[in-house]
């Protein structure tokens, strides 16, 4: 009797006992599908938003090709070869920049395709954010070489503008004209011209050289202008770079932890807001930098002088719009960011 009921209870436990161990299988297996479509949704999303910045990208950076392309349609027989060749560099340079950041569209479009076609994570591969920042740094210092050739090239302009002046406001003075109206020199005693340098130098120059001087000088002030057209596109542009430089740098690590423990996901996107937050800050700088160098804007001089201020002036247009967009656009990324730390929290990231 001891016996049966030995087995009794055996039987009884085990038909008890079973079911949950069952259970307990059956709940493993869905935590661990709902792992998996957790994290492929999140790849799925960090995917779309990184499509989303890369796509604005490249539609500002075409947005400037268009007007450096202008720029180049218009140049004049009779201008300056100099203008011509550094418009062609910039062209150039944006040409590639524009062809290299659709490469990377593409790339993460792909990617965002496999997230959709498959019912697996890990569309998402980190060498796509190295490759964009390494990218990142190559246009920048490839836009630093021209930066740095227009620099000098524009310094030594001001300074041969520089000199004209001083030169023209010399002969054409009264002191001068009298002075060389003058038959003699000793026609004022105690006063060797001899020692006089400016006087020594151009008391024979002619009027014909005068003219010279002032259409060279009107000339360098039209190359001079087109300098700081130049200049400022790129000086934009690059603050620009820098700042995507900083993002895909911390979306990468981003891209590295997003199928691991919730507390590295929580980690990096802390990084990734307060880069959007400081992306945001700076953008709104750049903003009141580009009103007040616009409120200096004075147009004055030839027809091509004209023409650079209006290009100036265009400049500032896109850029501004460029940066208050994307001010908004960071502003909602900040948001979303921030959703999905509340997600984390809640233990539904």
């Amino acid at each position: 009797m001891r016996i049966l009921l030995i087995i009794l209870l055996t039987l009884i436990n085990a038909a008890f006992w079973t079911p949950v161990a069952f259970g307990a299988d059956d709940r493993l297996q869905t935590d661990g599908k709902d792992r998996a479509h957790r994290r492929l949704t999140r790849e799925r999303l960090f995917l779309e938003r990184a499509d989303d910045d890369l796509t604005r990208s490249l539609r500002y950076v075409q947005e400037m090709l268009r007007g450096i392309e202008k720029q180049v349609a218009a140049v004049e027989s009779y201008e300056s070869t100099r203008r011509e060749q550094d418009l062609q560099s910039f062209l150039e340079w944006y040409q590639s920049y524009a062809a290299w950041l659709g490469a990377r569209s593409e790339d993460i479009e792909s990617a965002l395709l496999q997230a959709y076609s498959s019912d697996e994570a890990g569309a998402v591969r980190q060498e796509l954010w190295i490759s964009l920042v390494n990218g990142y740094g190559t246009y920048g210092s490839q836009l630093d070489e021209r930066l740095a050739r227009l620099v000098i090239l524009n310094d030594r302009t001001q300074q041969r503008m520089s000199d004209l002046r001083r030169i023209l406001e010399y002969v054409t003075s009264v002191a001068f004209i009298e002075a060389r109206g003058r038959e003699k020199q000793q026609s004022e005693p105690g006063r060797d011209r001899r020692k006089d340098e400016m006087y020594e130098r151009y008391k024979e120059i002619t009027d014909a050289e005068i003219v010279l001087m002032q259409r060279e000088l009107k000339s360098l002030d039209e190359l001079q202008k087109h300098y700081a057209v130049l200049l400022e596109t790129g000086r934009l542009e690059r603050a620009w770079i820098d700042r995507k430089y900083g993002d895909v740098e911390v979306m990468g690590q981003l891209a590295a932890v997003i199928g691991r423990s919730a507390a590295a996901v929580e980690e990096v996107l802390n990084r990734v807001i307060r880069q959007y937050e400081s992306d945001s800050m700076y953008f709104k700088r750049k903003i009141e930098d580009i009103a007040r160098s616009r409120s200096r804007i004075v147009p004055s001089g030839s027809l091509a002088s004209l023409d650079r201020t209006a290009e100036l002036s265009d400049l500032y247009d896109r850029m501004n719009f460029r940066f208050e967009h994307h001010v908004t656009w960071l502003s909602e990324q900040i948001g979303a960011y921030r959703a999905d730390l509340v997600e984390i929290r809640n233990n539904k990231y």
